[in-house]
């Protein structure tokens, strides 16, 4: 009878249906104008740069595994180049995953309306996040590794049907899943965590030795074979020697820095940033490991002949995913926003399939039903297409393709001023550049490369972050810069340390064209000795004279009074060495 049920259309699924359609309709114009992160465009440049004959890792410094510049590299030629149209495709690979996660609890007895309620949550989730997190590699990698859960669902099935299924069989579909762990760690290694995370679920859920040695053989061999096949294309390309150097010399300093950026202020706006989602993990954490911990018992009192129902080892299957995934994400990378879209969509997930359950059972207490009118609540009130001066845009979006203007109204992580940026790029359009005279300093102008369709001046295109996390190296990126052709170089006073009211103020004096803090009285430090030849808003263009001059020692621009102040003390230690001698 419940199975019957799980399928079929009531009032409540038309509902869902209809919210669903809603959502969408709303959201996808607005979505599609989005302005596209900083690193999707550096991707960009790599796929373009290897495309066109180039060498990666050695023509541009990157420092993670090539699969997602392989991705762009597949993607780009069949799309096009713009903004909108890889958007359109970010849609289509998230949809995927979606459909893959909404279908996950079906044996757990969850109804058609639960599954599409569970859409709707992931969908206005990550319509709910900043274009930081879209087209990014810990959601695309999401893709190829929820591929892999459901064959490890399957094969779990055939390891528990002693009669009916070859060794060979297990063999061959583990080895199919391992390509699609592969996938997902070209693009990202972090998966690895919560792979294994599922693998020790087989391990708690099949209780044979001989078969689960099989099976990870074949796991073991799909995902070396495709590891093989990635190192011969870049032995191929060229690229290994710069790879094998960056992954060892260069990416340890970038690791150790994440601790750094794991600051109470930083996280504390990383939460701002998805409310109300975050609160998610506060339910799906306990719900996982109650969980492991109920299967653990409940295996144990069952007899090896009678394995627990599908519907459990697959709750169990998706709740070591989730753990996984989260710690990793926690423990091993970055507080970048893009890592964790993943964790939060495996949270929703874990919470609609018990959910579903409690529902098909009749058993919502009066705190589950008041937890989640409150948090709908909230849902829908930080909800950004639920704005008037955001759903005002929709007609606009549609009607439009993206430009300057949409994208400064539409952004929702505010790293870019587009409509001062498209000022300094006409600017430079009109100054004839080649390749490799322009440099663009901080990581916020990266836009500018593809823009004037000119390659960067340094291999370094994310320059001030370079220079931050990897501190050792800090003589090859200026011998890099000094021996560079550049003629312009382009640099954002906010991302350089100055605050939004003094990057864009205007001196009282008509012939500087800098704020008045900016250090004018600096000599000899790169950029910001070099004459600003023209200003929009926050960015400058400074034209670059011989001798470039020395770093300051950190990315940032020092303040007029801070110069003033350094000079001050000079001129005192002098006066104060002069009687003595």
């Amino acid at each position: 009878m419940r199975d019957q049920l799980t399928g079929q259309i009531t009032a409540f699924t038309w509902i869902a249906i209809i919210v669903f359609l809603l959502i969408l309709t709303l959201n996808v114009p607005l979505f599609i104008r989005m302005p596209l992160a900083t690193d999707v465009v550096f991707y960009d440049l790599q796929a373009q740069m290897v495309l066109n004959g180039g060498t990666l890792y050695q023509d541009m410094f990157e420092t993670n595994l090539p699969g997602i510049v392989w991705v762009h590299m597949l993607v780009r030629p069949l799309v096009g180049m713009s903004s909108d149209a890889i958007l359109v495709v970010d849609l289509v690979i998230f949809s995927g995953t979606t459909f893959l996660l909404m279908l996950w609890n079906r044996r757990n007895h969850l109804s058609l309306t639960g599954m599409l309620w569970i859409g709707i949550a992931l969908f206005s989730f990550y319509f709910s996040i900043s274009e930081w997190s879209h087209f990014q590699r810990d959601t695309l990698m999401l893709l190829p590794s929820m591929a892999a859960l459901w064959l490890r669902r399957k094969q779990i099935d055939r390891l528990l049907d002693r009669d009916q299924v070859s060794l060979a069989s297990i063999w061959g579909w583990a080895f199919l899943e391992g390509l699609f762990w592969a996938t997902a760690f070209w693009v990202k290694p972090f998966v690895a965590v919560p792979a294994l995370c599922v693998w020790i679920g087989s391990l708690l859920i099949v209780h044979q030795f001989r078969r689960l040695l099989i099976d990870f053989s074949g796991l073991l061999l799909g995902g070396l074979v495709l590891g093989g096949i990635g190192i011969f294309w870049m032995w191929q390309n060229g690229a290994w020697p710069a790879f094998y150097e960056t992954f060892t010399e260069w990416n340890p300093e970038y690791v150790e820095a994440r601790k750094a950026g794991w600051q109470p202020f930083r996280y504390v706006q990383f939460l701002y940033r998805f409310y109300p989602w975050f609160l998610l993990h506060l339910i799906a954490v306990p719900l996982a490991l109650l969980a492991l911990v109920n299967y653990w018992k409940n295996s144990r009192n069952t007899a090896a002949d009678s394995p627990v129902e599908p519907g459990k080892r697959d709750f169990v299957l998706l709740a070591l995913m989730y753990l996984g995934w989260l710690f990793q994400s926690y423990a091993f990378q970055h507080l970048f926003d893009y890592v964790h879209p993943p964790s939060h969509l495996l949270a929703i997930t874990v919470i609609g399939g018990y959910l579903g359950r409690r529902f098909e059972a009749r058993s919502f207490s009066w705190g589950w039903k008041g937890g989640m009118a409150f948090f709908l609540m909230m849902v829908v009130l930080s909800f950004p297409a639920f704005k008037p001066e955001r759903a005002r845009l929709w007609k606009t979006c549609v009607m439009n393709s993206s430009n300057a203007r949409l994208k400064s109204e539409l952004a929702l992580l505010v790293q870019v001023d587009w409509e001062d940026l498209e000022a300094v790029k006409q600017y430079l359009k009109s100054q004839n550049l080649k390749d490799e005279e322009l440099h663009c300093y901080n990581t916020t102008l990266v836009y500018l490369y593809p823009e004037l369709s000119v390659k960067p001046a340094t291999r370094f295109v994310f320059f001030d972050s370079a220079w931050i996390f990897c501190p050792n190296h800090r003589n090859e990126m200026y011998a890099a810069i000094n021996e560079s052709p550049q003629k312009f170089i382009v640099t954002d006073l906010i991302e350089s340390g100055f605050n939004r009211d003094s990057a864009l103020a205007k001196s009282s004096n008509p012939e500087q064209l800098t704020p008045p803090e900016y250090p004018v009285s600096l000599k000899g430090a790169y950029p910001w000795s070099h004459p600003v030849v023209f200003r929009s808003g926050r960015y400058l263009v400074h034209k670059v004279k011989r001798p470039l001059g020395k770093f300051t020692g950190s990315s940032f621009v020092p303040t007029e009074e801070r110069v003033q102040e350094f000079f001050r003390r000079k001129q005192k230690q002098k006066s104060e060495k002069q009687p003595n001698s």
